[in-house]
Order: C-alpha cells, then sequence, then structure tokens
C-alpha cells in the first residue's frame, strides 16, 4: 500500500512541472530537462506527533544541467520545514515536506559559450519535497529528494528568466541530494 501511495505521490510532483528548473540556486541555461542538485545541510527536527515533525534546517549547495556541468550555480539557503514521515516513530525513511525558506545565490551568464560574468540574487522560497532520510550514523544522513518549488526573487533573476524563456518560471523542479548534520529532539 505504501509504494502505491508513494509513486502517487511522485507522479503527481512530476506532473506540476512542464519546464525543470531547479530552486532558487538554479542554472539558468536550460529551459526543458532535468537539473541536479547537491547540497550540505544542518537541520534540528522537533516531533509535534508519532509521524510529524517542525524541521528547521540551513546549509549550501549548487545545481546545474548536466551538459553544463561546469558551470553551476551555486548558493545557501534557510528553511522551516513541516515533514510528515510513513512510518510512525521513526522519523526517517520517505517523508513529504512542506517549506519556506530564503536563499542567496550566485549565478553564471554565459556567451558564446563561456562564462562571461557572475550575478547575485535573493529569493524567498516556498515549496514541498518529497524525500527519502536515511540515516548512516547517530548525527549523519543522506537525502535524496524530489521538490517543486515558487521562489519569489529580485527583479535582476527576473530578467535572467525572461532573456531566456521570455516568461517566469512558475513551479520549479529539483532532484536533489542533501548529505548533512541531523538531529531529532525525540520526546522523553
Amino acid at each position: 500500500m505504501h509504494k502505491v501511495k508513494l509513486s502517487r505521490i511522485i507522479l503527481i510532483l512530476l506532473a506540476f512541472s512542464i519546464q525543470s528548473k531547479a530552486d532558487v540556486i538554479f542554472s539558468p541555461y536550460t529551459e526543458v530537462g532535468v537539473l541536479w542538485s547537491l547540497e550540505g545541510i544542518g537541520s534540528y527536527e522537533f516531533p509535534f506527533s508519532g509521524r510529524n515533525t517542525i524541521n528547521l534546517w540551513g546549509g549550501g549547495g549548487l545545481v546545474t544541467a548536466l551538459g553544463e556541468i561546469k558551470h553551476p550555480a551555486f548558493g545557501g539557503e534557510a528553511a522551516l520545514e513541516l515533514r510528515h514521515y510513513f512510518k510512525k516513530d521513526k522519523f526517517e525513511g520517505f517523508n513529504l515536506g512542506i517549506y519556506s525558506g530564503i536563499a542567496i545565490m550566485r549565478y553564471p551568464g554565459i556567451y558564446k559559450g563561456q562564462v562571461a560574468w557572475h550575478d547575485t540574487s535573493v529569493g524567498i522560497v516556498p515549496g514541498f519535497k518529497l524525500a527519502y532520510k536515511h540515516r548512516i550514523n547517530s548525527w549523519l544522513i543522506g537525502e535524496p529528494y524530489i521538490g517543486i518549488s515558487a521562489p519569489w526573487y529580485e527583479d535582476n533573476l527576473k530578467e535572467v528568466y525572461e532573456n531566456i524563456s521570455g516568461t517566469e518560471p512558475g513551479l520549479i523542479l529539483t532532484v536533489g541530494l542533501r548529505i548533512g548534520f541531523n538531529k531529532v529532539k525525540l520526546r522523553k
């Protein structure tokens, strides 16, 4: 039953995105295709029921298109996330989260296949993620995820999107891996 529920959630997440770009830390040189994110994070979770937590996290990372791996965008973000875990009282494995955060990114401007400049932008990022939290040891986790977000960003980033595709991005798909420190404050 969990496999059927999980496959439906994955299909819904993928159906939301016609264009595939990434989160606020994004790669502006593509309009379609999958982009990849790799992040280092620290997170602290407060359970408020047997399956739900409030997760405070922050970190840094990079995003790139597979064909443009030499020119990643990079930055940092911090967020507050509400998580629902599919297994009761475990707080690991598959989870669905809704979050809101703030990010700063540095992205390259490409001209004739070369990096011609770099710009910096700040954004507010609401979204949701389907993740799998794998505990490597008592404090270290690996967390692959698929996320959908709709970032609000300052004007210079809006111009980048309009120059590339003629439109603003709308919903954005991110496929990524987060590695980092995690602490769950268990109730006594």
